[in-house]
Order: structure tokens, then sequence, then C-alpha cells
């Protein structure tokens, strides 16, 4: 019966130690509406011509830049572990002057590599138009972003001309409500999971 009880004891005694860490230190910043609609309404629209392609195990460029997975640990046990997973894209930006970072996590990752093909410098431009990219205008501001350590977040983007070409499957870059949808979802998931405290509070100061 000892047996028993030390095993019984054990195995709760672990699942509840999991459950605490998961719940002290994996679970999501507390993101209310109201900040998600503040992040989009600073934000600033910007017409990108070209992003180069750069990173890849063949090329002689910084390893931290091209394309990388960005993942948070939302769940912790015993057993297993539960992510949350995008893909982002570091680059130096001509536009912007500074290093910026694509980050897509709530959408597929295929948005994610049009951008190459909307941003190859020798593109068809009667087939691929320009880019437009969102940034944070706080953010852009800080000096503290911009480094290739820290990029700029661009946390949407969509064709310029939707018309000639989307971005996105079934023509979506001409759906605005669609796209209202993927950015906010996007923005949640970025201050829920990737954003640091001290750069949550530059934004939002009286939470």
């Amino acid at each position: 019966m000892k047996t028993i009880g030390y095993f019984l004891g054990a195995t709760f005694g672990a699942t509840l130690v999991f459950f605490l860490i998961s719940f002290i230190f994996l679970r999501p910043r507390n993101v209310e509406e109201n900040l998600i609609e503040d992040f989009i309404k600073n934000s600033q629209p910007v017409n990108i011509k070209t992003v180069p392609y750069v990173g890849g195990i063949l090329s002689n460029d910084d390893e931290r830049l091209g394309t990388n997975i960005i993942s948070k640990t939302t769940y912790f046990s015993n057993r297993n572990m539960s992510y949350i997973r995008g893909e982002a894209y570091l680059y130096f930006s001509k536009e912007l002057n500074k290093y910026v970072q694509t980050m897509v996590i709530s959408e597929g990752g295929y948005v994610n590599r049009e951008i190459l093909k909307f941003g190859d410098s020798e593109k068809d431009k009667n087939v691929f138009p320009d880019i437009i990219f969102y940034y944070n205008k706080i953010q852009n501001a800080d000096p503290s972003y911009g480094t290739i350590d820290k990029p700029l977040p661009i946390l949407h983007f969509r064709s310029a001309n939707p018309a000639l070409r989307s971005m996105r499957k079934e023509n979506k870059d001409a759906d605005e409500a669609y796209l209202k949808k993927v950015y906010e979802e996007n923005v949640k998931l970025y201050l829920e999971y990737f954003i640091d405290k001290e750069d949550f509070k530059k934004l939002f100061p009286k939470e």
C-alpha cells in the first residue's frame, strides 16, 4: 500500500508542479481588445519595393538573417509540451533604414514565402506589385528597435495592388474583413507571447 501511495503521490505531485509552472511562467499575457486596437491605430503603412533574399545554409550572411521559426512554449507537463509557432523573416530594409522582421503567427507560413516573390528585385512588375508593410509608430520611434538583434516587428503586410496579384490565396488581400481579422489575431498573439515585458510597458504604460 505504501508503494501505491508513494506512486500516486509522486504522480499527482508532479502533475501539480507542471501545472503551476505552466500557469505561472507560460500563460499568455492578458491582452484586451482595446490594446489590440491601440496597437493597430498606432501603425503606419510603408510601400516596400524589394526584399532581398538573405540567410540560408549556403550563404555567408549572418545566421540571424532570413527565415526563422519563432516559438513560445504554452504548456508543460511530464508527458508533453505545446507551443505556439510562427515564421519570421529578418532583413535590412532600405525603405525604413533599419532591420525589420516580418512575423506570421496567425496565418500559414506560405504567406511569409510570398514576401520574397513580391520583393524580388528582378520581378516582373506586371505580375508582382510592391508590398505594403505595417509597422507600429511607437516602436519605430524607439531607438532600441531596428538592430539585427532587435529588429522592428512587421505584423501585417499585403499586396499594394491585389487586383493585379494577391499575397494570399483566393485574392484575400482584397478582402478587408479578412485582413482585419488576421491582423488583429497576429497582433494579439504577438502581444500575448512574443513581446518583452519592458517593451510592452513602453507601448501601454498604464497597463
